[in-house]
């Protein structure tokens, strides 16, 4: 029995999901904004400030974890549309909505851990410096490692990656068109 499709030209899995069609970036300030503002706006936290208010709004180390991620995600946002437009691809092929999404989640998951560690090297000083004696300090150190970097890891990488995903959903379909026929290339 032959294969009527030669392996060269066999769709791949891939081609079977959505998201597959080519797009090139909007070049309208106004859906960047749009993009940028919405990719900020993960549902989740813009629903729990309306049900549970926050404490402290801005406090320095006691600020509400909740306003600390809209902020990284309203400079996450634009700075990542900012990169994916700069990028090339190898063939210099249009994007896809799917590689949009893949980069903005594969990135946004690095940037919360990176921001986990930098929150907890920083607080390990803090807190150390603040002990009254060698022993004591070298407790806090210890106890807000434990909490900060190796609890708190898996959590911003799990709370991440899923504001990521929402990012890039927003980026893929509000900053960016269905690419025009004559520049659509195959992969």
């Amino acid at each position: 029995m032959t294969d009527i499709h030669p392996p060269a030209s066999r769709p791949s899995v891939l081609d079977r999901f959505p998201g597959g069609e080519q797009v090139v970036p909007r070049r309208t300030p106004q859906a960047r904004a749009l993009a940028s503002l919405a990719a900020a706006a993960w549902p989740p936290i813009i629903l729990t400030l309306f049900v549970w208010p926050p404490h402290n709004w801005f406090s320095g180390l006691d600020t509400d974890w909740r306003i600390v991620l809209l902020i990284v995600g309203l400079v996450a946002a634009p700075l990542g549309l900012l990169r994916l437009e700069k990028a090339r691809r190898p063939n210099d092929a249009p994007w896809t909505r799917r590689a949009v999404v893949a980069r903005f989640v594969i990135y946004g998951g690095l940037l919360a851990a990176v921001l986990q560690v930098a929150i907890a090297l920083v607080l390990a000083v803090t807190y150390g410096l603040a002990g009254q004696s060698f022993i004591q300090a070298l407790g806090s150190v210890e106890t807000v490692l434990l909490i900060f970097g190796v609890a708190g890891v898996p959590v911003a990488l799990m709370v991440g990656i899923s504001y990521a995903l929402w990012g890039g959903l927003c980026m893929a379909f509000i900053a960016y068109q269905k690419a025009p026929a004559k520049i659509r290339r195959p992969f």
